[in-house]
């Protein structure tokens, strides 16, 4: 069984977003620095990323409306900030675009898209979403503002595209999971590595998610929190559950701040 390591690329920074837009009827008013990520996946052999984040200029040309900032849920977004584009990330691990094998979208917002047909126009890297997901843009007219323009999606589905139909092994060692409650079929990764089984969460989640404090703990109710953005938020409920259910996984929230600290896992 090939032995993965994981690699977060942290390309830009949604800077101080409203915490209970993470953590559902928790937090409000609190702010959090929220890290965009793509995730670099490598078993010696393959070069996989999960999602590929958006740049402050995508974000600034094609989501942001030209009049102001964006308004989303009665949040008004402080622009994206980059750190490091993406393609200099690769760089850095010894990579061009057309080295990338695999590209494997979580689900659809924006922030985990926009890069996509951007950085790797002209490669032939495959790109798998799960098809409940794709087949739902928008979810709702309440996230219409979550997701990339309709463009960006055409050019994804002009690239070499697969939809997905449920969990499967996509790489020996490389699983996928649906797991939705926040989009309609987002999907985390669950990956073999030698320091035992790790799970990239593909919803917007942060650790208190996941491990909420002493104080929510004792009301005795609930064990985690959902995320505060979801299409169905009992589902999403349940999709927490099986990840922390995994025997011995390290669970990775997407958007924890803590990414920021992370070298190489596994």
């Amino acid at each position: 069984m090939p032995e993965w390591k994981i690699t977060p690329l942290v390309v830009a920074l949604g800077p101080q977003r409203e915490k209970s837009r993470f953590t559902y009827m928790h937090n409000f008013g609190g702010k959090v620095d929220v890290p965009y990520v793509s995730w670099l996946l490598q078993d010696g052999t393959h070069n996989v990323l999960v999602d590929t984040g958006c740049s402050a200029t995508e974000y600034a040309q094609k989501v942001r409306p030209p009049d102001g900032p964006l308004l989303l849920a009665g949040e008004r977004f402080a622009d994206v900030e980059d750190v490091v584009p993406l393609e200099e990330r690769l760089a850095a691990q010894g990579l061009e675009p057309g080295d990338i094998d695999l590209i494997v979208q979580t689900h659809l917002d924006w922030d985990h898209t926009m890069n996509t047909p951007v950085v790797f126009a002209g490669t032939d890297v495959k790109v798998v979403v799960q098809r409940q997901e794709w087949e739902r843009i928008p979810a709702h007219p309440l996230f219409a503002g979550t997701y990339s323009p309709k463009e960006t999606y055409a050019q994804i589905e002009a690239m070499n595209f697969e939809l997905l139909d449920g969990d499967q092994e996509i790489l020996p060692g490389l699983r996928l999971m649906v797991t939705p409650g926040h989009s309609p079929a987002g999907q985390s990764i669950v990956l073999e590595t030698a320091a035992g089984p790790h799970v990239i969460v593909g919803m917007c989640t942060i650790a208190e998610n996941f491990w909420p404090s002493e104080e929510v703990l004792a009301k005795g109710t609930y064990t985690v929190i959902p995320t505060g953005m979801h299409t169905d938020v009992m589902a999403c409920y349940d999709s927490m559950l099986a990840i922390k259910a995994i025997p011995e996984a390290r669970i990775l929230p997407f958007h924890d701040i803590a990414v920021l600290d992370y070298s190489t896992l596994g």
